[in-house]
């Protein structure tokens, strides 16, 4: 009988692997540092004047264009991004690089983005808010919260972009789990604007505490 030695396969790639991930962790890790204390550094910006309206829609009406731009055209944008070019991952092949690339970074972004609108408004608006009773309501809280949600699909796929989750796993799953999450993101923020586009006073919010000129009485500004 002939001796064979033990083989090996499976287990050759397995410290490179350990090894990228490591450094895709740390990459990840120093990004979303640097994030945070940016958007805790950014001064808050002028709210705008007060239309009694939940704090969601406050949010995107004010400094226009560019709460709207900064806090929904941006992520949205990547998000349907990222649906759009899966779709073409889907149904053509072989898959273009250039749609591949696109998918990839509009999905590596799109994490660290919203982190950072994440922190920011956390800061700004969540925190303060939540200290002074300043919520109007469920709607508001639904619309906001929701809204903030969507940092789970997003830094979830911006995650799998680096690796980090899923480093082991095929392109087929790893695209299945990244259409899920596209679609996780579109469900959130479309509650989020439902409930932010009622008016609070429907759901039992008292609009009374509010001044002639819809500015807020001391103690509930944000």
């Amino acid at each position: 009988m002939v001796a064979t030695a033990p083989t090996t396969t499976g287990t050759a790639g397995s410290p490179p692997r350990a090894a990228g991930l490591r450094v895709g962790v740390v990459a990840v890790a120093a990004v979303s540092v640097a994030i945070v204390a940016v958007a805790l550094l950014l001064p808050a910006w002028p709210a705008g004047e007060d239309m009694g309206s939940t704090h969601y829609m406050g949010l995107l009406a004010a400094n226009q264009p560019w709460n709207l731009l900064l806090f929904m055209a941006v992520p949205v944008i990547l998000a349907e991004t990222i649906a759009v070019s899966e779709l073409a991952i889907l149904f053509r092949r072989p898959v273009s690089p250039i749609v591949a690339g696109v998918n990839r970074y509009a999905g590596l972004v799109a994490g660290f983005y919203f982190l950072g609108v994440l922190v920011y408004l956390m800061k700004h608006a969540v925190i303060p808010l939540t200290t002074t009773g300043g919520w109007r309501g469920w709607a508001d809280v639904v619309a906001v919260g929701f809204y903030l949600l969507g940092i789970v699909p997003l830094f979830g796929m911006t995650l799998l972009e680096t690796r980090v989750v899923g480093a082991g796993w095929d392109d087929h799953r790893r695209l299945k789990v990244h259409a899920t999450l596209v679609g996780l993101f579109l469900v959130v923020a479309h509650i989020a604007m439902i409930a932010g586009m009622l008016d609070p006073a429907v759901v039992g919010w008292d609009p009374s505490h509010l001044m002639d000129d819809g500015s807020q009485m001391e103690g509930m500004t944000h």
